[in-house]
C-alpha cells in the first residue's frame, strides 16, 4: 500500500513538471515576485515616501527617505528638495533655499521647490523674493494650497489686506476643514472696518471648528462685529459663550447701554476700565456713559487720559476734539482734530508704503520712509528693523544708518523682530 502510494504521488509530481501550463505558471509567478520586489525598491516608492513624509512634518521619514534615494540619479533633484526641507527645519534657511532652487525645475517638485524657496526667502526677510516663488507656484498650480496659505500670511502681514484675502478665499475652498483662513478672514475685515463682512467668516470658523484654539477671542470679536452691526441680541449670545474677562464686561456693557440698560451698563464699564485703566476702549465707553448722563467735563477727562496712554490712536483724538468743542474749547479742539487728521494720514501712508515695498524688493529709500513712518507712529522696534532692511540692500545709504543710530541711542529697539512674521502659519 505504501509502495503504492509512493509511486502515486512521484507520478503526479513527474506529469506536473512536464506540463509546459506549470512552468508558464511557475514564470509567471517569478515574474510578479520580481517585479514587486523592484516596485518594492524603486526609488519612486521612497521619493514618494519622502513626500508623505513632508506633509506630516516627520523628519526622521525624511531622513530615511534622503538615505534611501542616494546615488539615484534620476531623483537627485528631488532628493534636493527633501534635503532642503529639512534644512529649513533645523533653521538654516540660506542652505535652504539653495537647494530648493536648484530642485525646481524637476517636473515632480517644481511647485514645491518653489514654495519652499519662497518659506526660506521670507525667513531671510526677503519678502519681495519671497513672493516671486509663491507666485511662480501658482503659475504652475494654480490650487497650490501651500502657496496660497504663504501669500495669505505675506499679505497680511504688510497690510495688504485685499490681497490677502483673495488667497485665504482660495484657502478655504482648497481646505474646506481649516477654519483658520475664515478665522483670519473675519479679522481682517473687522479690523478694516467691515463688520458686515466679518460676521459671515467668524461664523463659519466657528462652525467648521466649535472647539478651535482660542475660541473665546473669536467670539468676542463676532461680539464686537454684531455690536457694530447694531446686532445686539446676537453680540450678547455670542458673549455667552465667553468667560468673565474685561472684554466680556466691557461688550457686555456696551450692548446694554444700546438697549437701555444703563445701570448695569455702567457697572460693568466701570469694573472694565478699574481692571485695565489704560484700555483705550474701556476708556471711550466709559466717557460714551458719561455724555449719556451729561457729564462731559468728566467725559473730557477721560479721553485725555486715553490720549495721554495712546498719543497715536487719531480715534481717541477726533472723539476729545468732539468733546471739547462741547465745551467751548475751541482751540484745544481744533488742535486735537488737526492732529488726528495728520496721523489718520501718517497711518494710511504707512500702510500703503507697506503694501508697495514688497513689490519692489530691492528699493532701500522706500525702506527707509517706513522706518522713518514707523518713528513717527510710536512703533521704534518697527522703525528699526525697516531701517536695516533698507541698509542690507544699500549700505551705503548714510541717512538710513545715521537714523538707525539714533533709534538705537535712544530706544530699547537693539533686537527687533524681522521685518515679516507670519501670523497664520500654514502646515509645513
Amino acid at each position: 500500500m505504501n509502495e503504492s502510494r509512493v509511486a502515486s504521488r512521484f507520478g503526479l509530481v513527474r506529469g506536473l513538471v512536464q506540463d509546459p501550463r506549470c512552468w508558464v505558471v511557475l514564470l509567471l509567478l517569478m515574474l510578479i515576485a520580481s517585479v514587486a520586489y523592484q516596485a518594492w525598491q524603486s526609488p519612486r516608492r521612497h521619493f514618494l515616501a519622502g513626500m508623505r513624509a513632508v506633509r506630516d512634518n516627520s523628519r526622521a521619514d525624511v531622513e530615511r527617505a534622503i538615505g534611501s534615494l542616494e546615488g539615484s540619479a534620476t531623483y537627485e533633484l528631488p532628493q534636493a528638495y527633501l534635503k532642503g526641507w529639512l534644512q529649513l527645519q533645523s533653521g538654516q534657511a540660506d542652505e535652504a533655499l539653495a537647494l530648493a532652487v536648484s530642485a525646481q525645475d524637476h517636473p515632480d517638485v517644481e511647485v514645491e521647490s518653489r514654495v519652499l524657496a519662497g518659506q526660506a526667502a521670507y525667513r531671510l526677510g526677503a519678502a519681495g523674493n519671497a513672493k516671486v516663488f509663491w507666485e511662480e507656484a501658482l503659475a504652475r498650480d494654480p490650487d497650490s494650497l501651500a502657496a496660497h496659505q504663504w501669500l495669505g500670511v505675506l499679505y497680511y502681514d504688510v497690510g495688504a489686506m485685499d490681497n490677502a484675502m483673495l488667497h485665504l478665499r482660495a484657502v478655504s475652498r482648497l481646505a474646506p476643514e481649516d477654519y483658520r483662513p475664515d478665522r483670519f478672514m473675519g479679522l481682517i475685515n473687522r479690523d478694516y472696518e467691515r463688520p458686515d463682512v466679518a460676521i459671515p467668516h467668524y461664523l463659519e470658523s466657528l462652525r467648521r471648528a466649535p472647539n478651535q484654539p482660542d475660541v473665546e477671542t473669536v467670539w468676542l470679536e463676532l461680539a464686537e462685529c454684531q455690536i457694530k452691526q447694531r446686532e445686539y441680541e446676537a453680540a450678547m449670545k455670542s458673549l455667552s459663550h465667553c468667560g468673565e474677562s474685561t472684554r466680556q464686561k466691557r461688550l457686555t456693557a456696551r450692548c446694554l447701554m444700546n438697549i437701555g440698560d444703563l445701570d448695569d451698563a455702567r457697572r460693568l464699564a466701570r469694573q472694565s476700565l478699574l481692571e485695565r485703566p489704560e484700555d483705550v476702549d474701556a476708556i471711550q465707553l466709559n466717557a460714551e456713559i458719561a455724555l449719556i448722563d451729561g457729564e462731559v467735563e468728566a467725559a473730557a477727562q477721560l479721553l485725555e487720559t486715553a490720549m495721554r496712554f495712546h498719543p497715536f490712536n487719531h480715534g481717541v483724538r477726533t472723539q476729545l476734539a468732539q468733546v471739547l468743542g462741547r465745551l467751548g474749547r475751541d482751540t484745544e479742539s481744533t488742535e486735537q482734530s488737526a492732529r488726528a487728521e495728520e496721523l489718520q494720514k501718517l497711518w494710511q501712508r504707512f500702510s500703503d508704503l507697506q503694501i508697495e515695498a514688497i513689490n519692489r524688493a530691492t528699493d532701500a529709500p522706500i525702506r527707509y520712509e517706513i522706518g522713518l513712518l514707523a518713528k513717527q507712529l510710536g512703533k521704534p522696534e518697527l522703525a528699526v528693523s525697516w531701517l536695516k532692511a533698507a541698509l542690507a540692500i544699500d549700505p551705503s545709504m548714510s541717512l538710513a544708518g545715521e537714523a538707525l543710530a539714533a533709534m538705537e541711542r535712544t530706544t530699547d529697539a537693539a533686537a527687533p523682530q524681522p521685518i515679516a512674521s507670519p501670523s497664520l502659519l500654514p502646515g509645513n
